[in-house]
């Protein structure tokens, strides 16, 4: 009777085990299959090259408000430069921090990517369409610069904090990166060669908002007086390659507005299926906010959370999440 017993709750319990073994299997493989996937799309997706290979000639062809950092004049400075947690499991790139206090810079010394869900909605599209480049408004420490140029796409990024964009130069090149990426060193606003001057956030070094009182040209070596372009002034820079479609991430500190009311000719001229904007501090400029959203949506974009879930129209200002996807894409493309 014991061994009936025995070999009963034996057999009850070996199609449960069975059952969490074939689990365990179908989710390794699918790690591994997605894994060769990226690693298959990242060695392959050069289909679209630009090389920076003349960073004086671009200043010439080009508003001279516009301060693109020349990436071959070595950074010196003895920043901490980390390598990053794997991202998909697969690509680890360098950045380099600031002190442990700084919001962003402590997600990579505590052995995490910052916003690395947001990058997981991103980066899968830059993979599946290798036509497309990266823009990045307000780099900070470089993120997603750093990723999106590690996928071998052309990453314009735009950051106005010195200690952040010498940061990001280090980085590109300890990992080699100069060819991909062009570095600006200016603030987006309403009007261009306008010195501003940057708030100071112990807590969130690089990600301080402007002023709206122009100080002049006056302490220019300070790191906390910025100068100011349109939108449409990298418009240029962009007409010099060879891609004509970009992905978008614009976080710049209650400041998001004036890249759709300065860069019309930028967005009439390129296609940007996808961009990420935050959103959580847009309540603050409910009239901007408004032109924000009449600018997405006259030109046919769909307001999504990083679920690719449609959001509610009714509450732009007080139901959405911090991070808004506006796409025109299919959803069944992100998704």
């Amino acid at each position: 009777m014991m061994h009936t017993q025995k070999s009963f709750t034996a057999l009850v319990r070996k199609p449960k085990c069975t059952f969490y073994i074939f689990l365990i299997s179908v989710g390794t493989i699918f790690n591994i299959v997605y894994s060769l996937f990226l690693v298959f799309n990242m060695k392959g997706l050069t289909f679209i090259t630009w090389k920076v290979s003349n960073t004086q000639q671009l200043n010439m062809k080009m508003p001279h408000e516009v301060n693109v950092i020349d990436l071959n004049i070595p950074i010196t400075e003895n920043f901490t430069c980390l390598k990053t947690n794997q991202l998909f499991k697969v690509i680890r790139t360098t950045i380099c921090v600031h002190n442990s206090a700084d919001f962003v810079s402590n997600h990579f010394i505590s052995n995490y990517i910052y916003e690395e869900k947001q990058m997981h909605v991103l980066f899968p599209v830059m993979l599946r369409y290798p036509h497309l480049g990266f823009i990045d408004v307000g780099a900070n420490i470089g993120t997603y610069t750093m990723f999106a140029a590690l996928l071998t796409r052309l990453v314009i990024a735009i950051e106005c904090f010195k200690p952040n964009t010498m940061r990001i130069a280090k980085a590109i090149q300890i990992e080699n990166l100069r060819n991909k990426v062009i570095l600006i060193e200016n603030a987006v606003y309403s009007h261009s060669g306008r010195y501003l001057r940057l708030s100071s956030h112990f807590e969130n070094i690089g990600g301080q908002g402007i002023s709206n009182g122009d100080i002049g040209n006056k302490s220019r070596n300070d790191p906390y007086i910025v100068k100011t372009i349109r939108f449409d002034d990298i418009l240029p820079i962009i007409k010099q390659t060879k891609f004509r479609s970009f992905l978008m991430k614009i976080d710049i500190e209650r400041s998001e507005h004036h890249v759709f009311e300065t860069g019309t000719e930028l967005f009439n001229y390129v296609d940007v299926p996808i961009i990420h904007i935050e959103w959580d501090k847009m309540h603050y400029q409910k009239e901007h906010g408004n032109n924000v959203v009449s600018f997405f949506t006259e030109r046919g974009c769909i307001p999504t959370t990083d679920t690719c879930e449609k959001l509610n129209m009714t509450n732009v200002f007080s139901g959405w999440p911090a991070n808004v996807f506006w796409t025109k894409m299919n959803l069944s493309a992100i998704c």
